[in-house]
């Protein structure tokens, strides 16, 4: 197992036991369309009009009981024909990796932002640690890159895509039918608002943040009316959503990033 996927599968809740650092959505249907899975840590999301589910985000690899967390809120994961993948992460790509042992989305047309490429041809490494170089393991069988302005339709359902580089080198965001934003991990919010994602797991903080106010000053005359996130959870769109993002987020034991969250991120 690549090392990014074992520090996912099996170090990460240790390294974050207490820090009270993330707080994603139960697994439930929300409003406008919107139903979410919790896999620990991360949401996998999706977005319901009429007869037609898109996913945005596929969660770990090989996650547990997904397709069973699913089907508890009515949406069968075989029958999703479009993943709309804000980054390519291990916590956000993992579910459909050519290499899971059981796809969460096996018929699904995969959609990514065409800057993530660089990690999957291994031209560039997704961090560095204690001066060692940390590869990005997530491969997949094939997809469609996306790019800044893009509009297009699935299945009657209204997708524009906005680039937010910083977490990853091509971080994407997706506006959905015009009401509700697909962040990804570019934010998190608590109840003070939002702010740039923790540094640690952030390739590149300043630039997420010049990202985060370009962001904002393409929607800020929007009709969007939900924000989903992707370890904050799900937040109504006031101008509180990014009322920090000249800051990063951070978290200590003594001070909490959100202390309404879970000391563990297993629960």
């Amino acid at each position: 197992m690549k090392f990014m996927y074992f520090f996912d599968n099996n170090l990460k809740r240790y390294t974050m036991y207490g820090k009270r650092m993330l707080h994603p959505a139960k697994t439930d249907n929300y409003k406008l369309g919107v139903s979410a899975i919790k896999e620990d840590d991360v949401n996998v999301w999706f977005y319901t009009k009429g007869d037609t589910t898109i996913a945005i985000d596929s969660g770990h690899l090989d996650f547990k009981g997904a397709k069973a967390l699913a089907a508890s809120i009515g949406i069968d994961t075989d029958r999703i024909s479009h993943v709309l993948l804000t980054h390519s992460d291990v916590d956000h790509c993992g579910g459909v990796d050519k290499n899971s042992r059981s796809k969460l989305f096996p018929n699904a047309r995969l959609y990514i932002g065409k800057g993530e490429e660089v990690y999957f041809d291994g031209a560039f490494c997704r961090m560095i640690k204690c001066g060692i170089p940390l590869m990005n393991p997530v491969r997949l069988d094939s997809y469609k890159t996306v790019s800044d302005g893009d509009i297009f339709m699935l299945d009657g359902i209204k997708v524009e895509v906005i680039e937010v580089p910083g977490h990853t080198a091509g971080h994407v965001c997706y506006i959905i039918d015009d009401k509700v934003l697909f962040s990804g991990d570019c934010l998190a919010i608590n109840a003070l608002g939002g702010y740039s994602l923790f540094d640690f797991f952030t390739q590149n903080p300043t630039l997420n943040k010049r990202s985060l106010i370009r962001l904002k000053e393409r929607i800020e005359n929007s009709t969007i009316e939900v924000v989903c996130t992707g370890h904050s959870g799900i937040w109504d769109y006031t101008p509180k959503v990014f009322a920090h993002i000249d800051e990063s987020a951070k978290s200590t034991m003594g001070k909490p990033f959100d202390p309404t969250a879970p000391k563990s991120i297993r629960k």
